[in-house]
């Protein structure tokens, strides 16, 4: 059972409709966005969303120096769209997330090796806290949602600091990047359902599914990592 689900999730199939699945629904976002017009940010957008799609897939399956190499121009894409969508916090964070994919890209090997947790990890993790508690008190208004119910702003920041430690033990090769993703993800799911039915916006359907979407190459990515089934 394990050695199957190993397999099935290491195949080349299971890349092919995860992408397809993942690429319709950011086409179909970009349409619903659509206005009339085509703008730069509409295609920035449709872009980042394919590329970031593509990155966290090479990135389950460990393609280190490749995966980071693109994550520097998809971050390049974040950040530009953040700033234009007025999302100060973000840039930030998209500028973190640059530096990282650029460390990566000179720290990593072409195929991933998965190494332990150090204290030194720790102790980088405990610093990203902190720095991202100073980001979110300064601009907060720009990362959470106005006039939210205080446990949707709590889920806001507990997912922000997540995804933040998150990527920085991803680009380190610890497996345990994974579990925090899968974390990160079921929180924006609970967000964004919040939203549909709470808020009225449909376009946060969208979102879901991509979510969902990122979810599931979480969950592979997770026994990928950590060998489950591997050895069967």
């Amino acid at each position: 059972m394990k050695s199957t689900l190993y397999k099935v999730l290491k195949s080349k199939t299971w890349d092919i409709v995860w992408l397809i699945v993942g690429i319709v629904l950011v086409l179909w976002s970009t349409y619903y966005s659509y206005e009339g017009s085509v703008n730069l940010l509409l295609v920035t957008s449709c872009v980042g969303g394919i590329l970031g799609l593509v990155i966290v897939n090479l990135f389950a399956n460990q393609k280190g120096q490749l995966a980071s190499a693109l994550g520097v121009v998809g971050a390049g894409f974040d950040t530009f769209n953040n700033y234009k969508f007025g999302l100060l916090g973000n840039v930030f964070v998209g500028v973190y997330c640059g530096i990282l994919y650029l460390k990566g890209y000179f720290t990593l090997d072409k195929e991933i090796e998965v190494t332990k947790v150090t204290r030194s990890n720790l102790y980088i993790s405990v610093i990203i806290s902190i720095v991202g508690a100073i980001v979110l008190y300064f601009y907060s208004g720009t990362i959470l949602p106005e006039n939210a119910p205080l446990w949707v702003i709590v889920l806001n920041i507990a997912v922000f600091l997540v995804q933040v430690i998150s990527q920085y033990l991803m680009v380190e090769g610890k497996a345990v990047s994974w579990l925090g993703w899968i974390l990160a993800n079921f929180i924006n799911i609970i967000l964004q359902v919040y939203i549909i039915f709470q808020v009225n916006e449909p376009t946060a359907m969208i979102y879901l599914a991509m979510t969902i979407m990122y979810q599931l190459n979480s969950f592979k990515a997770a026994i990928l990592w950590y060998g489950y089934g591997e050895e069967e």
